[in-house]
């Protein structure tokens, strides 16, 4: 790890996000998924731009190519992970969809090879394994029933496209707009992600709701999700898959769960053997694909004596 700077925003954004499960189950009590995350969209959005102008008012100017790009990855990231996974959600149990999306990391590899022309070691496709069997490991408890049937039943397939979009976003970043502000990047996808997720909840009528009974527990939890999980939590996740690039940075969403587990521990729950092990299993994964390891080379040359 040359730098350590872009990791710590990387686990940064796995802890607000890791934490953001338990909020969310105030705001999904008053709001309908897609609407929850449409307002939890809006106001990052709003924060976003804020901060454009209060930082750098330049970046409001943005060039017809790069404004493709912004447009293409709002839609596909932002719309497309949350329209797919909220469909998915419907039929799929909340365990399967969240095995299915700890194969990001893999699909973000896949994408890594064959956009950026990423060599892939060994070490990543080691890591990647084995943080994978330790998210599974937490989710599942050790139920090999549950792992069985994880990529069966209805609902998967708009699980695996939501993650296929949430990796497009990441590699695409990194392909098509390298060098771009971090700030630009995440302002301008948020924008055109959240006008793609009002247009469908306008579609849905999720807007039929009585605003004025909504107890400010739940606007208070839409904030935090707004401001921490999306506002600050995407402005690092960018900045990490800039500065270290995909293929090692994806890996980093798989201490979300982790994080949610601990979490779960503060509030109360015990963690069992598997929750501790899975947790163990993924930190060893993201060492192991980030690490500069120093695989044994061997001399193959030999001496001819005269």
């Amino acid at each position: 790890m040359s730098s350590i700077r872009p990791y710590l925003y990387l686990v940064f954004f796995a802890l607000i996000t890791g934490t953001t499960f338990h909020v969310a189950k105030e705001a999904l009590t008053f709001f309908s998924p897609s609407l929850a995350g449409a307002l939890r969209f809006v106001f990052a959005t709003l924060f976003l731009f804020l901060f454009v102008l209060i930082t750098d008012r330049k970046l409001l100017k943005v060039s017809r190519r790069n404004l493709i790009v912004f447009v293409s990855l709002g839609i596909i990231g932002v719309f497309g992970f949350n329209f797919f996974f909220f469909i998915g959600m419907k039929k799929a149990s909340p365990m399967n969809a969240a095995i299915v999306i700890a194969a990001s990391p893999a699909i973000a590899i896949f994408l890594s090879y064959f956009l950026l022309k990423t060599k892939i070691k060994f070490q990543h496709y080691l890591g990647t394994l084995i943080s994978f069997l330790g998210v599974i490991l937490v989710i599942s408890d050790g139920s090999m029933t549950a792992l069985l049937n994880a990529f069966h039943g209805e609902g998967i397939l708009p699980i695996l496209i939501a993650a296929s979009c949430w990796s497009f976003y990441s590699v695409g970043m990194k392909k098509y707009i390298p060098g771009v502000s971090t700030i630009q990047t995440t302002a301008f996808t948020a924008l055109f992600g959240t006008i793609a997720l009002l247009i469908l909840t306008l579609i849905n009528g999720d807007w039929n709701t009585e605003f004025t009974v909504i107890p400010n527990s739940a606007w208070l939890a839409i904030l935090y999700m707004a401001g921490l999980s999306t506002f600050l939590g995407y402005l690092c996740w960018n900045y990490g898959i800039q500065a270290v690039g995909p293929d090692k940075a994806v890996i980093f969403g798989n201490l979300i769960p982790v994080i949610a587990m601990l979490t779960s521990w503060v509030l109360g729950e015990t963690p069992n053997v598997y929750d501790l092990g899975g947790a163990l299993l993924v930190i060893v994964g993201i060492f192991i694909v980030n690490a500069k390891l120093q695989w044994a080379k061997f001399d193959r040359k030999v001496e001819v004596s005269k």
